[in-house]
């Protein structure tokens, strides 16, 4: 009867352990804003940019700007290991640092911070989290 109980106890541990490691929040591929479209091939530079990773995929849908998304933050990013980036809008005098940093905690919760940067002629609400 013991013996039952030990090999019971043990499955369950392993069970919960395993169902614990399922719900551990990751934040998911990292995207990193590299530059404008205009001025640069997106798909091109994601590629180069991202060496070492893998690339899943490119976007200039964020008002024209070069979106690169990998399954890992690339060796080439200058930021601290892990660090990523996203557009989340446009800062306004209705939404401006805390309002962007809000948008950005409600969707990177445990590491999300957002800053609203100044940066070709627009002021753009990014998200900085790690993933």
């Amino acid at each position: 009867m013991t013996n039952q109980m030990s090999t019971s106890f043990n499955f369950f541990a392993i069970l919960v352990l395993v169902v614990a490691g399922q719900l551990i929040q990751v934040e998911g591929e990292c995207t990193i804003i590299v530059g404008s479209c205009a001025k640069i091939d997106c798909a091109t530079h994601c590629q180069a940019y991202g060496k070492g990773v893998a690339v899943l995929g490119s976007s200039c849908s964020f008002y024209n700007l070069c979106t690169c998304s990998y399954d890992q933050p690339p060796p080439a990013l200058s930021s601290p290991t892990g660090h990523c980036d996203i557009g989340m809008g446009i800062c306004t005098d209705d939404c401006l640092s805390d309002c962007c940093n809000k948008k950005c905690v409600s969707r990177y919760s445990k590491t999300g911070a957002g800053v609203c940067v100044n940066a070709f002629h627009m002021l753009f609400c990014i998200c900085n989290y790690l993933r």
